[in-house]
């Protein structure tokens, strides 16, 4: 896996290949992704049904999006992560042009077909059009449950206080919050603290400071949560990143 990331941390571009993996079920809760099949083909599990992706083949996740992918040797995915926050401060066009740009440093050493390019302009354009469609939004509860889990993801956050705060009991919350999300509350938190331990490693941060600062205690459930959800280990997620 390599990863690419604009200076101001908004757009990153990860290239996974030459590995079997199973990126089982997970969401991003800050970023639009899209990705394109360049070699191979993959598995995208969405709503409880299971699409066969090959090359050529493009899809967007949105923010909150469960779903799960499924990658094999032989294949190679790119997949374009886009701060959600991006698209309030920007265009569509001043995003797709910065897409573009660094597209074309990336293709030159791994020689993407310059027409997947087009397919991430219209992603953009997509996305852009879509923000505030109701479709895509999650009810206010589980809204400010999720909220409340980002915002307090290194603590103890306590089952019975998210229920309070919605009114919901901490049984009916679990139900609902994963037919949602696709996880559980405390999947969600570990999920959004392994990705500020991600966030903190691409700034040049210590492994154990990422570690620490982030609610893990015990270097082997950091490793292994790590794995679980980028793909590959936090020292290995260190040396493969790249600023671009």
């Amino acid at each position: 896996m390599q990863y690419f990331i604009l200076d101001d941390r908004s757009i990153e571009f990860v290239v996974t290949e030459d590995i079997t993996k199973d990126f089982g079920l997970h969401n991003h809760t800050d970023h639009y992704v899209i990705t394109s099949i360049t070699k191979g083909e993959a598995m995208l599990l969405y709503n409880n049904v299971s699409i066969i992706l090959k090359k050529g083949d493009t899809f967007i996740v949105r923010p909150y999006m469960p779903h799960s992918v499924k990658v094999e040797a032989d294949s190679q995915i790119l997949s374009i992560c886009i701060n959600k926050e991006l698209f309030s401060s920007e265009s569509a066009n001043e995003i797709s042009q910065k897409v573009s740009a660094k597209f074309d440093e990336i293709s030159a050493e791994n020689g993407f077909d310059n027409r997947i390019k087009t397919e991430l302009t219209d992603a953009i354009e997509l996305i852009a059009e879509s923000i505030g469609d109701e479709r895509y939004k999650l009810s206010e509860d589980i809204q400010r449950v999720a909220d409340k889990i980002a915002e307090k993801s290194s603590d103890i956050y306590l089952l019975d206080q998210l229920s309070e705060d919605v009114y919901i009991s901490k049984y009916h919350l679990i139900r609902k919050f994963k037919s949602k999300i696709g996880l559980t509350p405390h999947q969600l938190m570990i999920q959004v603290r392994v990705r500020k331990a991600q966030k903190e490693l691409g700034l040049g941060g210590r492994l154990i400071d990422a570690a620490l600062d982030n609610g893990f205690y015990d270097s082997s459930h950091f490793d292994k949560c790590f794995k679980k959800i980028v793909g590959i280990s936090p020292s290995e997620y260190q040396r493969k990143i790249r600023d671009i």
